[in-house]
């Protein structure tokens, strides 16, 4: 006997798995229009793992709606993820992502309820871990940390200016 399957739907094949959205793809559809260009984007992520990955995503489609491409999009992406990480090792609370635009750069906020500021530290290397502070360092046009009553916020800028910026448009 064979499985059934509805009209119109093709059945999953085993392990297959969900393609997730990349900036670059032509086959992404959407329906929203694309915001006003100085209106920044903010969401709350969970202390878990998968965060930094989740960060990244809505730094991409924030960047796509924007109409920022190049490297500097690649550097948002990467700074966002070493951020969010060690907000998520050692913030332990959940962590509220903000990214926006002030001018010609692009700034990234991420927050946590943990009043410990970030130090950078000489790592070894062949350490897995321990360079996050030294690439926001290298790679962040500026950057700090905001204290706050119940935790604190890092925060970076890229300049966008090197990168090409096309109108943005809705799909």
């Amino acid at each position: 006997m064979r499985p059934v399957r509805a009209a119109g739907r093709r059945r999953a094949e085993p392990f297959e798995r969900a393609r997730a959205p990349f900036p670059g793809d032509l086959e992404r559809r959407e329906t929203r229009s694309a915001p006003p260009p100085e209106q920044p984007c903010e969401i709350t992520l969970a202390p878990e793992p998968a965060s930094s990955r989740a960060a990244r995503h809505v730094v991409a489609d924030w960047c796509i709606q924007q109409g920022l491409v190049g490297d500097v999009v690649d550097t948002l992406l990467l700074l966002t993820a070493e951020v969010v990480t060690n907000a998520v090792i050692h913030g332990r609370s959940d962590v509220v992502l903000r990214v926006g635009r002030h001018g010609s750069r692009v700034r990234v906020g991420v927050g946590d309820e943990n009043t410990r500021l970030p130090l950078r530290r000489e790592s070894d290397p062949d350490a897995l871990d321990g360079r996050g502070m030294a690439l926001l360092e290298a790679l962040a046009d500026s950057h700090g940390v905001e204290v706050q009553p119940l935790g604190k916020v890092v925060w970076f800028e890229v300049a966008t200016h090197l990168a090409p910026v096309r109108t943005a448009r809705a799909c």
